[in-house]
């Protein structure tokens, strides 16, 4: 779980909880706040989890022991997605790109821009990327081009994380409307 202490000197940490009893197993410490949830590869035994120090850490889901740290030029607050058939972990920054890194060892494989900042977990769907931005806008990124496809915009910043249902990509907005996506095309299929 990602932590936000209230205490002067203690920002915010990752920790991992028994969970049969909730008993802590270990504690990672950050310098700033954790508002991103942690996300876990059991295949690589690897925990990731953003800061709003800037910071993405890889840990090792047994111990917590730091494995590779990547660093960004904003807040990461929102999770991880694991892309295991590449060996990468995929997430948004406030600094307004996708970065794509190899979960082995933290190094970058490609930064992809957005309009602004990004808050939202990616879904990796069909060899695909989807991201939403606060720049009301749904990006799709062909995994094998690492180029944007097609991007999707609604009137309203977009918070939430895309997901998939019954083959078609999901996303809610701050205009108060759920949109429902063609994956491939980025055509709005709700009509």
């Amino acid at each position: 779980i990602g932590l936000e202490f209230g205490l002067l000197k203690k920002r915010g940490a990752i920790a991992a909880l028994r969970a049969t009893t909730g008993e802590k197993v270990w504690e990672f410490g950050t310098t700033d706040y954790v508002h991103a949830s942690p996300a876990y590869s059991k295949k690589q035994q690897l925990v990731v989890c953003g800061s709003n120090n800037n910071m993405v850490y890889g840990l090792n889901a047994k111990t917590g022991s730091l494995r590779w740290q990547c660093a960004t030029e904003g807040e990461v607050k929102a999770g991880a997605a694991f892309d295991e058939q590449r060996g990468w972990v995929m997430f948004g920054s406030h600094d307004s790109y996708l970065y794509i890194i190899r979960s082995s060892d933290g190094q970058l494989v490609k930064k992809i821009k957005t309009g602004f900042a990004i808050y939202s977990t990616p879904l990796i769907y069909n060899d695909r990327v989807y991201v939403s931005s606060l720049d009301k806008k749904l990006y799709c990124i062909n995994l094998a081009t690492l180029q944007v496809e097609w991007e999707f915009e609604t009137n309203g910043r977009i918070f939430a994380s895309p997901i998939e249902s019954n083959g078609s990509v999901y996303v809610g907005a701050n205009d108060g409307r759920l949109y429902e996506v063609d994956p491939i095309t980025g055509v709005n299929t709700a009509f």
